[in-house]
């Protein structure tokens, strides 16, 4: 890794270790009592899986998504490393149904003891969408993570009064404000993006493996494309291509926002739609949005980060969180725009280094276009960033 001269840089731990051996007490020079914030990525193979510590003497927990199912063992790992009577979560949020981001969830909720408490699970689940009077559609019988949440009563939407986690067509944004601090604040889904995944929801549920019986499919790894190994993308030929966003009904109904603790804020973008992240952040300012840290919707794929939302952000940091199985991502074209467009001497930060990724770790391109990218140690997988 290369030596930074930033916080963020500075307190980098790479793998996924014990929680107790990784975590540090880092002290911001500009508050006298301790404080935290600490973002685990995961090894969460082709998925998302974001462990969140913060606070300031009391370490406090937020868990986005839980990867492919593979993702438990890691998750249970950090949960079995505290003390019991920290086995807490502030948040638990599965923000979509797509596989790589609630099997590993399921996978721990469908134990039959959990081990640790959630103060509130954030997840739009059948009853949460839109009614149409002419559909003949109906839920998904015992739709697992359904079933899972009122087996084990936890708290579900609770700060949505148990109503679907959305923002408003117009006006003021959701905002909740956590035990210990931390502030978020939501920028997806719209209530028209649930509509438009409810026709197409037993599908979707079946994809991702909720059905009783039908289970989680074997991941399909890709085979490398040897031939273009070698080659260096071209940076600016990429950034100046057409760029069409995502459709995807799943994708559209993404939970995304913002969270702020400490005097830092960083973008959670799930899989969500660039356009409606974009309307969010315009309608809480028409200037550049000041933002630490970025996590790459959809793991940087070609389609769900557009040139107009990284004008909108003002940061030079990009998290990217995916081991390139199955998709390939992250996406040339989208990496070379967050190069161009990202700000002055944009940092680059990947939970893998993958057949598909290891390119922009090319000297030669890092000279040419100016930026630095932060892989795992060699043979580890797994990244933390500290932020205070």
């Amino acid at each position: 890794m290369e030596p930074g001269n930033d916080d963020i840089h500075r307190h980098i731990t790479h793998g996924t270790r014990n929680t107790n051996a990784i975590a540090t007490e880092i002290i911001d020079d500009h508050h006298k009592l301790p404080m935290k914030f600490d973002i685990h990525f995961l090894p969460a193979r082709y998925g998302d899986s974001i462990w969140i510590e913060y606070g300031t003497d009391q370490t406090h927990r937020i868990l986005i998504d839980g990867g492919t199912k593979g993702t438990k063992a890691d998750m249970l790992k950090f949960i079995k490393a505290l003390p019991e009577d920290q086995r807490h979560f502030e948040l638990m949020v599965v923000t979509h149904i797509d596989r790589d981001h609630i099997e590993g969830i399921l996978a721990l909720l469908e134990q039959e003891t959990l081990g640790f408490k959630v103060d509130d699970f954030w997840f739009n689940g059948w009853e949460h969408l839109p009614e149409d009077e002419d559909e003949q559609l109906g839920p998904v019988q015992g739709e697992r993570l359904t079933a899972a949440i009122l087996r084990h009563q936890l708290p579900w939407n609770k700060a949505f009064a148990k109503k679907a986690v959305v923002i408003p067509a117009s006006g003021p944004l959701p905002e909740i404000v956590l035990p210990g601090g931390m502030h978020l604040t939501l920028l997806s889904p719209l209530i028209k993006n649930l509509a438009e995944l409810r026709p197409v929801w037993a599908k979707e549920v079946k994809d991702a493996g909720l059905v009783p019986g039908f289970g989680a499919r074997p991941v399909v790894v890709a085979e490398e494309d040897e031939e273009q190994l070698g080659i260096l993308p071209d940076v600016n030929a990429l950034n100046a291509e057409d760029f069409h966003e995502d459709e995807a009904e799943a994708n559209g109904s993404s939970i995304a926002f913002l969270g702020s603790f400490g005097g830092k804020t960083v973008f959670f973008g799930g899989d969500a739609f660039p356009g409606v992240v974009l309307g969010s952040l315009n309608r809480l300012s028409g200037d550049k949005a000041k933002i630490d840290l970025v996590k790459l919707s959809h793991h940087a794929s070609a389609h769900n980060t557009s040139p107009e939302l990284i004008e909108k952000f003002d940061c030079n940091r990009y998290m990217i969180s995916t081991n390139g199985s199955n998709y390939h991502h992250p996406a040339a074209v989208t990496v070379a725009r967050v190069i161009k467009r990202g700000g002055h001497a944009v940092h680059l930060y990947f939970n893998y280094k993958s057949a598909d990724n290891k390119v922009w770790d090319s000297r030669t391109l890092k000279q040419k276009h100016g930026y630095k990218a932060f892989f795992p140690a060699s043979g580890k997988s797994g990244i933390k960033i500290s932020l205070i």
